[in-house]
């Protein structure tokens, strides 16, 4: 038995112990330099005030099944504009059609607001389907994209979409070139693999579990060899093979636990998938009026009222619909159907804890201004403070946002389980201290080089053994 583990080991080594080097390398790339992603704070920085003379006119019939909670209205092309939900056609407000394809002028207008004084117009670069950067699903309602050049310094590219007119990507040279050594090979992010979304994830989930077995066989040879030398002897080995059992006896726990924590990110066969919380977003909502006129009087009456807003977001709530004012200095106002200011009060608690606790007496969401074991920042992924929090006596946690009431997160039994397997062992991100820097970095370097220093060794005495045999 102990050979035949010595093959698998031997032979697993050879098949994906390049991929496991690959895997630490970027991994290290990623810890300073994340995916490119166009924020919607950033996005909407780059919109200009909203123009509410000669609004607004809605068509006549809208598409069925519309809900307000969708309903947002911003600029377009000089233009103000309402989408009915992130999926839809845009609709002019002063003319009250439905707009078609984003033509090339409009989308770079939108792409003029992101160039800087001293670059020139923006350049279109082509009418793309998808590309490294875009290849993810959720631009598909998007597709095609505009992808302008805009000429500056950092080589910046932005993405706009022939769909919405919205901005929906940007990214820099910088930003390209070290996702190609990081993210891109670490998820196995290629475009023409990523495009086939469940291709994609049953390579990631199988390769995964090739490098769990890989590692877990080698623990128990590493032990197995270790506990059969005799006293003050660590190893029957020399050169490679020596490095190799040592940095195994060392960093094969974490080597097992980095590879397990990334397969369990994938959610495999929906392990630790957690339950949606559409249904709770829907009791907090309520069932606003939805019907053209009552929209379209709604729409005027803000109109009139002329609120400062580079965005208007709908947040119904119980039955009411509230907008959630976006201001060009970057502030949140939530402001109800006729344009005054309504901040979230106590009567708006009382009926979130009661639609989020639908068994016996809820309590009140209290408002957290520190991050929790569940609701944090790590590094450069943000995580918006304050929040309303209300936990119930199964243990989920709802994470409110302050302004709008609005449900941010949901985290269930199984979502907690996947924020410590997880985000916990893949990261090192057990508890605010440690994630801190510079004592992150520290802890993640010495373990990274350890685990890579394995995985190295393991991959030339796999090729060794493969070239001799050839």
């Amino acid at each position: 038995m102990p050979r035949l583990i010595l093959l698998l080991h031997r032979y697993l080594g050879i098949a994906v112990g390049a991929l496991m080097v690959m895997w630490c390398l970027s991994g290290v790339v990623m810890m300073y330099h994340s995916y490119p992603v166009l924020s919607e704070d950033a996005r909407l920085a780059h919109l200009e005030p909203i123009a509410w003379n000669g609004c607004c006119k809605l068509p006549d019939t809208l598409p069925a099944g519309v809900q307000p909670g969708g309903i947002g209205i911003e600029m377009l092309g000089g233009r103000p504009v309402l989408f009915l939900d992130e999926n839809s056609r845009p609709i002019d407000l002063l003319s009250g059609a439905f707009i078609g394809r984003i033509s090339l002028g409009q989308a770079a207008e939108v792409a003029q607001r992101f160039a800087t004084a001293n670059s020139p117009r923006p350049r279109l670069l082509g009418l793309i389907d998808r590309d490294q950067w875009t290849v993810s699903g959720d631009f598909n309602s998007e597709r095609p994209l505009y992808r302008f050049g805009l000429g500056d310094a950092a080589d910046t590219e932005l993405y706009v979409s022939s769909s919405s007119g919205r901005a929906v990507q940007l990214t820099t040279a910088r930003e390209r070139f070290w996702n190609w050594l990081g993210a891109v090979p670490h998820w196995l992010y290629f475009t023409e693999l990523r495009r086939h979304a469940g291709v994609w994830s049953q390579v990631v989930i199988y390769a995964s579990l090739l490098g769990c077995f890989l590692t877990g066989i080698g623990i128990y040879l590493g032990v197995r060899q270790f506990a059969a030398q005799p006293a003050g002897r660590w190893s029957p080995y020399a050169g490679f093979n020596l490095w190799h059992h040592i940095a195994g006896l060392a960093f094969g726990v974490f080597t097992l636990t980095w590879v397990l924590s990334g397969l369990l990110s994938m959610n495999p066969w929906g392990w630790l998938q957690g339950a949606r919380a559409d249904t709770e977003s829907a009791r907090i909502q309520g069932v606003p009026r939805s019907s053209p006129k009552d929209l379209a009087a709604v729409l005027q009456t803000l109109a009139d009222a002329h609120p400062a807003a580079v965005s208007l977001k709908a947040a119904p709530l119980n039955g009411r619909l509230y907008f959630i004012a976006s201001t060009v200095r970057g502030e949140r106002l939530r402001l109800d159907d006729g344009g005054a200011q309504a901040p979230l009060g106590s009567v708006d608690l009382k009926v979130l804890a009661q639609a989020l606790a639908r068994v016996g007496p809820p309590n009140m969401p209290e408002l957290m201004t520190q991050e929790d074991n569940f609701y944090f920042s790590h590094h450069r992924e943000l995580a918006a403070l304050p929040v309303y929090r209300l936990v119930l006596a199964s243990g989920t946690r709802y994470y409110l946002d302050s302004v709008s009431g609005m449900l941010i997160a949901k985290r269930d039994a199984e979502a907690q389980a996947y924020r410590w397997l997880h985000e916990g062992l893949h990261r090192m991100d057990f508890a605010a201290p440690v994630r801190g820097r510079p004592q992150w970095d520290a802890l993640m370097l010495l373990l990274m080089s350890g685990v890579t220093l394995l995985c190295v060794t393991g991959a030339i005495l796999g090729y060794r053994r493969l070239t001799r045999r050839s």
